[in-house]
């Protein structure tokens, strides 16, 4: 539920352009003939081991808000022991000040719960209070292991009244799409939960847009890549999201489990039904590593939303919903430079990016160009032959391709811009290299494209400089759900995800691939020999040359640090070396062959996972592998841009290693970050073996997008 906060952030007002265009547009034949649902009282029955949940998060969703801090019980939300005081500020100070407060109300409550357990009195009325939660009866244990149970849930009826109201804009068309595929039509409450209405919202571990599909689940229902990214619009989200809740249903065969599937993965789900039978059964019994807080309460989240969205008035009073808006739709016969049609249009670049939030912001700075075959939307002012007329005139026959440099020893900016035939001041804007256009061996960096349009301080370089916390820094406690179990470390693997796609839910990437990291960059290839100075003084700032990453000081948020080059073994074949994210899916994906093909180069058995750092095989295509490395290179730009177009590094601090921890644990369960974000403040640790007590670098990571009273700071557009 935490993720709740993170994925209301973006630009709401976003969503008001796009919002209504189902009421002109004939928006109807993306879907099939309308079947009527049954409803039924029995869909989504409130059990009443759940009726606790379900008015925990009710209160969290109308009484609370940001600047409250609910202290509870995670297994049993019917215990609340108090309230703190938040800052609802978005900044570096507020941050800190949050967690600070958390950790010392988590601490307080510890210690009264620890003096219960050992059997002494309550003498304090907190105390009492605190005691009188569990009855005259409560047995040592009780206390004891209530206190590994304290949570902190920070209050969102602000977020969620903000989503009541752009849910007016959708909720009409989201019904017509469940209906069309004989589901019950409540259903369409489940974005409450997973990003309240945000067309914006991003996760840290890349699940986008308002159903929050994952790249791995949506590619099975959408065209998910560099320039076009049909999670992000809402209306084919929808029949995606449709199209899954369908298949958990016939799976599952009952809504409260199919619903949970949609968080957790249908096939835990399945594990959880083979186990205990019934949803109640499962809730209160059912344990697994991945079935921690988030999955357990996904259902009674969806009750307690459902029944707010539905009775808002009664929670909120009388709000003004937003309205649909009517648009032009057009599909585009060639690649099209969308600065060029704004101008022939005369339209506004930022109205026609707002209207179709599935294309990338690379479309729209001039790096990409509209893709052949896209469907474009516009206001319903423009004709489709007004448009006809201006598309014809600039269509062109490619797209822009993405060129990329990996920066060697001896190479300086001054020397990567004249190789590429740049200019200077554009590639150390693209790349956010600062004053003294400062590199590092290993980086990737962008190379700027003819047309481009690049600001004079990127989100990033707006940014205080990240300064890493000293290893002296006391670890941070987090306010995390302990596992009921041992945790065992798992293999050093990535698990291949492509070909099982019964195995990912929407929020799988809330989950990243239990791998064992290589943070250590590969030995970069040969390159010409260090160059030397001409003059007797130092050497021009654009001609410093590149430094060896030594610390996490060194890191650039802005560039890409993994090795993306093929190395050519013989022939028609290339090698490669595995970097986290990655896997045989993506590889045959880019060269558009089977992933068996793959495995057969390398004598792969079905099912072996492969590992980061493992060098690969592949078949190179006749053309070359340049388009290969471009569409390898454009996957990790985009998962480092969406990142960083959602979320700030607010500072760095410092965590020790406890017994048990493994990667995937620490940044699912304790950091919460992504691996490769760990990576990047850690670039000379290896990560092959966690030990009790190694000291790891981690970021503060805040949404950036927001006020302090929780709007979005983006509300100047209107139609």
């Amino acid at each position: 539920m935490a993720l709740l906060i993170r994925r209301f952030l973006g630009s709401c007002m976003m969503l008001v352009a796009i919002a209504g265009i189902l009421l002109t547009s004939g928006f109807s034949s993306l879907a099939a003939t309308p079947k009527q649902s049954v409803p039924s009282p029995e869909d989504f029955p409130v059990y009443p081991t759940i009726k606790p949940n379900v008015a925990f998060w009710i209160d969290i969703f109308t009484k609370y808000s940001r600047s409250q801090g609910v202290i509870h019980d995670n297994r049993d939300l019917s215990r609340v022991y108090g309230v703190v005081a938040l800052n609802p500020e978005n900044t570096r100070r507020a941050s800190k000040q949050n967690r600070k407060t958390k950790e010392k109300a988590l601490d307080r409550y510890g210690k009264i719960l620890l003096k219960l357990a050992r059997g002494n009195s309550p003498e304090t009325a907190e105390e009492k209070r605190v005691a009188a939660l569990f009855g005259p009866n409560a047995k040592a244990h009780v206390f004891k292991r209530a206190k590994q149970h304290l949570r902190i849930q920070t209050g969102l009826n602000r977020q969620f009244k903000e989503g009541i109201i752009r849910s007016g804009a959708l909720l009409g068309e989201f019904k017509r799409i469940f209906r069309s595929h004989g589901l019950p039509e409540d259903l369409v409450y489940l974005p409450c939960v997973e990003s309240s209405f945000d067309v914006a919202a991003y996760s840290k571990f890349g699940a986008a847009g308002i159903w929050q599909f994952t790249r791995s689940t949506g590619r099975l229902y959408m065209k998910i890549g560099y320039v076009v990214d049909e999670r992000r619009d809402p209306f084919i989200a929808t029949q995606a999201a449709a199209k899954l809740l369908k298949r958990n249903f016939g799976e599952l065969r009952q809504w409260p489990l199919a619903i949970t599937a949609y968080n957790h993965g249908l096939n835990g789900m399945k594990r959880a039904k083979k186990q205990h039978k019934t949803y109640p059964r499962i809730h209160t019994s059912y344990r697994s590593r991945s079935f921690k807080f988030a999955s357990r309460n996904f259902y009674p989240e969806f009750l307690a939303a459902r029944e707010v969205a539905k009775n808002y008035k009664q929670y909120f009073g009388d709000l003004k919903l937003d309205r649909p808006v009517t648009y032009t739709r057009f599909r585009v016969n060639g690649y099209v430079p969308a600065q060029d049609l704004a101008r022939d249009l005369g339209l506004d670049i930022d109205l026609i990016q707002k209207l179709n939030p599935a294309l990338r912001k690379p479309v729209f700075d001039g790096r990409k160009h509209i893709p052949k075959g896209f469907e474009l939307r516009l206001p319903n002012r423009i004709t489709r032959n007004a448009v006809a007329r201006a598309a014809g005139n600039i269509y062109l026959a490619k797209q822009k391709p993405s060129r990329f440099h990996r920066v060697r020893k001896g190479d300086t900016a001054g020397s990567i811009a004249r190789t590429h035939k740049v200019s200077l001041r554009e590639l150390i804007l693209a790349n956010s290299l600062g004053r003294k256009a400062t590199i590092y061996i290993g980086q990737t960096l962008r190379i700027p494209v003819p047309d481009e349009t690049i600001p004079l301080k990127t989100a990033l370089a707006k940014k205080e400089p990240v300064t890493p916390a000293p290893n002296t820094t006391t670890p941070v406690s987090r306010s995390v759900e302990k596992p009921m179990v041992p945790r065992e470390k798992p293999a050093p693997v990535v698990k291949e995800n492509v070909a099982q796609p019964d195995q990912k839910s929407p929020h799988d990437a809330d989950k990243p691939e239990k791998v064992v990291l290589v943070a250590v960059e590969p030995a970069p290839p040969a390159g010409p020999p260090p160059r030397e100075s001409t003059s007797a003084g130092p050497l021009p700032e654009a001609e410093l040359q590149a430094k060896p990453v030594q610390a996490a000081g060194d890191i650039n948020l802005a560039v890409v640090t993994s090795d993306l080059k093929l190395q050519r073994q013989s022939g028609s074949v290339g090698v490669l070396h595995v970097v986290s994210g990655e896997t045989l899916g993506h590889y045959a994906d880019w060269l558009g062959i089977a992933t068996q093909k793959i495995r057969n180069l390398n004598r792969m058995a079905f099912g072996r996972p492969i590992s980061i750092g493992q060098a690969i095989k592949i078949p190179l295509p006749q053309s070359g592998f340049e388009r290969f490395e471009e569409q390898r290179y454009e996957f990790h730009q985009e998962i480092l841009e969406d990142f960083f177009d959602s979320f700030f590094v607010a500072g760095t601090d410092v965590y020790k290693v406890k017994s048990g921890d493994n990667l995937w644990s620490l940044c699912v369960n304790e950091l919460e970050i992504p691996l490769w974000l760990l990576q990047k403040f850690n670039p000379t640790v290896d990560f092959t073996i966690l030990r009790p007590g190694q000291k790891i670098v981690h970021p503060l990571v805040s949404p950036m997008g927001t006020s302090p009273d929780g709007h979005s700071q983006n509300l100047d557009f209107k139609i």
